[in-house]
């Protein structure tokens, strides 16, 4: 019978050199030949699985080709799941098909025949897909794991409809083992697994609805009876220190949480509607480490201005954009750039998001006085070089910036203005004087957020001719760019990545989304930034103290060069990155 090590040498994926080397370094250190091949990644661990399952006679199965069921995935826990890394295919009366890491385990299958009470036939799987699989797929099960603490729930309910004061410690206590207790748990572990940024608790009608703002976009996961609103709520208030008999006004708290090895504040915000009070819960990690200024997005000749930026040692630069958009990383990138031994950085925030080694952060406190004012003007006593203040509200704030500015300070913040070039005429709206602002801000970012189309499913396809020619129309724009040999070398690099593929000439085409197991059926992973930097050149300094519109400062910025989010969403939509729709949802001409 072929060994492992037969069949990698029969497929070429090792060397008799290879093999050499490997019975020597096995011999010397007492370690299978296996266990080295692995360790030294001298083949794919898919490689090395399917040599396995050829050797051992155990079938082997790709996950990504399986449709799990609901009950399948609830014949074992989740917690017995992950700790013998095995997961239920199928099954039948007699019989369970499973996946696991290591078939070759015999106490593992022993232990789930007698806990399911059927035999298991076992199947050799990659590692770690089966772990992915582990995670996303029992994350997905959190309307089946509510069901089950309703169940319980529907017989030990607590009521808190007409709490009052005198009662508080009471249900407190009361709600502490409740069942709702759990319910609120899973929401959040699904929320945290499932890379939520927000958690809408929303009272309808005859329901309690659960939705999840996932890569921007909100998808409905669960409801439950509205009978269970006020223990749920009530819940969440305990968590955040918030007054669970006070129903009428919004209140604002947070509390922190940790999901296996991710750590989480959370935002509580609630607001009263006429079915009940609604909660939303912004999920903020601590751990995850700081973005990269490269992986944002932000490329090309906007990322070599923006760099240059950075070295000012003088200034403001502005980053602008709605709620969710991405500026906080941003900051975050560039701050981390910026920091070194040599410099004292200072940050306001509210909250503070991205903790960064060796920065100075300051949560602000507005019922203690601390404002993004009052902040700032205590930061010029603290000899900084650098201050980030997380956003200009209001002309008391914008005035201390410039001023700061003006002291050899360089400073960042953020603004609410729909592209780069709004930011300049909303500083004038705020009382600030036109020669202040041209000359002390140097760089303004716009940005947005698109979603990434999924790699392991996204599709080409031929686009329709009105798309070419409004892709065309868009790009025409951008200065001394050529968007036919974009195309032409954009399909050739298409081509040279899928050689299989045979497309036709003279047509344009793109990739849309289609959805499998990796993205959870949407056709979407992750985000990335669409950006437009706006330099304020002397020309651009002129147009401000001479009170230009935003139009004519964006046609100047684009005159020198400038390429606008949409440009560079499209540029993007061409490059692969996403879909004309993503870019369209988020920016607009």
């Amino acid at each position: 019978m072929a060994t492992v090590v037969d069949i990698l040498l029969r497929d070429q994926k090792i060397t008799e050199d290879q093999l050499a080397k490997l019975k020597y370094e096995s011999l010397q250190s007492g370690n299978p030949i296996e266990n080295l091949i692995l360790s030294d990644h001298i083949v794919s661990d898919e490689d090395l699985t399917k040599a396995r399952s050829e050797a051992y006679n155990i079938p082997f199965i790709d996950l990504n080709d399986v449709e799990l069921t609901r009950n399948a995935l609830n014949a074992i826990d989740e917690s017995t799941a992950k700790s013998h890394q095995v997961l239920i295919m199928s099954a039948d009366d007699t019989s369970a098909k499973a996946a696991m890491a290591d078939p070759l385990d015999i106490q593992s299958i022993r232990y789930l025949e007698q806990k399911i009470g059927k035999r298991i036939i076992p199947y050799f799987a990659v590692k770690d897909q089966l772990h992915y699989f582990l995670e996303s797929k029992y994350g997905q099960q959190i309307e089946s794991q509510v069901v089950q603490e309703l169940e319980q729930a529907e017989e030990n309910e607590v009521n808190v409809q007409d709490t009052h004061v005198d009662d508080i410690s009471k249900v407190a206590n009361s709600l502490k083992n409740a069942p709702v207790v759990k319910i609120i748990n899973t929401v959040l572990d699904f929320g945290v697994k499932s890379k939520a940024s927000d958690i809408h608790i929303e009272p309808l009608k005859d329901r309690l609805r659960f939705r999840y703002r996932i890569n921007g976009i909100l998808v409905e996961e669960l409801s439950i009876p509205m009978s269970f609103a006020p223990s749920v709520v009530s819940r969440i208030k305990i968590m955040s220190k918030l007054k669970i008999d006070e129903k009428r006004i919004p209140q604002d708290g947070r509390f922190a949480l940790k999901v296996e090895n991710t750590e989480v504040d959370v935002r509580v915000s609630t607001l009263p509607t006429n079915y009940g009070e609604k909660v939303v819960m912004r999920l903020l990690k601590k751990t995850g480490g700081i973005p990269k200024l490269e992986e944002s997005g932000l490329r090309g000749m906007a990322y070599k201005v923006y760099m240059d930026s950075l070295k000012d040692t003088s200034g403001i630069i502005l980053i602008t954009g709605p709620t969710g958009s991405g500026k906080t990383q941003t900051l975050a990138s560039s701050l981390s750039l910026v920091n070194s031994a040599t410099v004292n950085i200072v940050t306001l925030e509210d909250p503070i998001e991205i903790v960064i080694d060796g920065i100075n952060q300051v949560q602000v406190n507005n019922e203690a006085g601390l404002t993004f004012a009052s902040g700032l003007r205590s930061f010029l006593r603290q000899d900084p070089n650098i201050i980030m203040v997380g956003e200009i509200r209001d002309e008391e704030t914008a005035r201390l910036a410039t001023q700061a500015a003006l002291t050899g300070h360089l400073v960042f913040s953020t603004i609410h203005t729909n592209s780069a070039a709004g930011a300049l005429p909303r500083l004038l709206d705020m009382g600030i004087e036109t020669y202040l602002i041209a000359s002390t801000i140097r760089t303004v970012v716009g940005q947005r957020l698109v979603r990434i189309l999924c790699p392991d499913c996204k599709t080409l396809a031929v686009a329709d001719d009105t798309v070419k020619i409004e892709l065309k129309r868009i790009l025409d724009g951008i200065h001394e760019f050529d968007i036919d040999k974009y195309i032409e070398r954009s399909q050739a690099k298409t081509m040279q990545d899928n050689p299989a593929l045979q497309l036709e000439p003279n047509k344009l085409y793109l990739y849309k989304p289609v959805g499998c197991s990796k993205c959870n059926n949407t056709g979407f992973t992750g985000r990335i930034g669409v950006f437009e930097v706006l330099s304020v050149t002397e020309k651009i300094s002129q147009m401000v103290i001479q009170q230009r519109t935003e139009g004519e400062l964006e046609f100047q910025a684009k005159q020198d060069g400038m390429i606008t989010m949409i440009q560079d969403g499209y540029l993007k939509v061409l490059d692969g990155f996403t879909t004309l729709e993503e870019v369209l949802r988020v920016a607009k001409d």
